[in-house]
């Protein structure tokens, strides 16, 4: 068949369009917010892990978990 007759066997119909539209944006939005989580997990690790080696560098001591509470020594 040709393009000019898959055309008119197509028909016009707002509501399938629009049905399409949506899909076409759900295909596209979903590996962006996926990814784009992911990479903002993995950059805040990163973060994470550098200040805590910066903290460490600058105390002389690992970064250790600090408690409100006196410890006799």
């Amino acid at each position: 068949m040709t393009l000019a007759g898959l055309l008119l066997l197509h028909g016009d119909d707002p509501r399938l369009d629009l049905v399409y539209f949506w899909a076409a944006v759900l295909i596209a939005v979903t590996p962006v917010l996926i990814f784009g989580t992911i990479g903002g997990l993995v950059l805040r690790k990163i973060w994470k892990d550098q200040r805590g080696t910066r903290n460490a560098e600058q105390t002389g001591r690992p970064d250790v978990p600090r408690s409100h509470f006196r410890v006799p020594r």
